[in-house]
C-alpha cells in the first residue's frame, strides 16, 4: 500500500477528514496570523454512546471532522481543547497548524464528508481503521464571504490510527491517504 502526502509532513495531511481533502490545499501554504474568529458555542454530540470498543473507534473517527470544524471556528486558544477530545500526537499539532494556516488565508472547510469505514482492527490500546471516503459535499469557503472555493472528492481511501489513552478514550493519532483510490463497498 503506498502512502501519499498532499502537503509537507510539517502539516496536516487531513484534518483527515477535515483537512486531507478539504483542507489539505490550504494546510500546505504557510506564512501570516491567522485571523480572530468569531466566537461560537460548541453544540453537545448527539452521538449514541458507544457499546463495544469498536463502536468508540468508529464514534471518535467520525466525530473528528466536526471537532475540527468547531476548533477553525473557535479563538486559537481554544483549538487545542476542542481538539484534545478526539485526536491526540502527532495528528493533534498537524491539525493545529493546518487549522492556523487555512484561517491565516480567510479560509474555513464546509460539509461533512461520508464515511465508508471498513476493516476495523482494535489490539489492545491500538486500532486501525480504513475509510473510503465521499467528500464530494464539502470542501473549503472564503470565511468573509461564504463563497464555496473547492469541493472534495470520492473514493478517498484513508487510513487511520488511533489510541486509548490513560482515562480510557479513544483518539485519533494519525491519518494518511493511500495513493489508489477505494470503493465504498470495500
Amino acid at each position: 500500500m503506498t502512502v501519499v502526502s498532499s502537503c509537507p509532513r510539517r502539516v496536516v495531511p487531513l484534518m483527515a477528514m477535515l483537512v486531507v481533502t478539504a483542507s489539505a490545499v490550504a494546510a500546505c501554504q504557510s506564512g501570516g496570523t491567522a485571523p480572530e474568529p468569531t466566537r461560537t458555542a460548541a453544540l453537545p454530540s448527539a452521538t449514541p454512546i458507544p457499546t463495544t470498543s469498536e463502536d468508540a473507534v468508529l464514534a471518535v473517527y467520525r466525530n473528528l471532522y466536526p471537532s475540527g470544524q468547531r476548533a477553525e471556528r473557535a479563538l486559537p486558544a481554544e483549538r487545542q481543547t476542542i481538539l484534545e477530545r478526539v485526536a491526540t500526537q502527532p495528528l493533534l499539532s498537524r491539525m493545529l497548524r493546518g487549522i492556523a494556516a487555512l484561517r491565516a488565508t480567510h479560509r474555513v472547510t464546509w460539509g461533512h464528508p461520508e464515511h465508508h469505514t471498513f476493516d476495523v482492527r482494535i489490539k489492545g490500546d491500538h486500532a486501525t481503521l480504513h475509510d473510503c471516503q465521499d467528500a464530494r459535499k464539502g470542501g473549503q469557503s472564503d470565511d468573509r464571504t461564504g463563497q464555496h472555493l473547492t469541493h472534495g472528492m470520492s473514493r478517498i481511501h484513508l487510513v487511520a490510527a488511533l489510541a486509548k489513552g490513560a482515562d480510557g478514550a479513544w483518539r485519533v493519532s494519525k491519518v494518511e491517504q493511500v495513493k489508489e483510490p477505494c470503493s465504498p463497498t470495500a
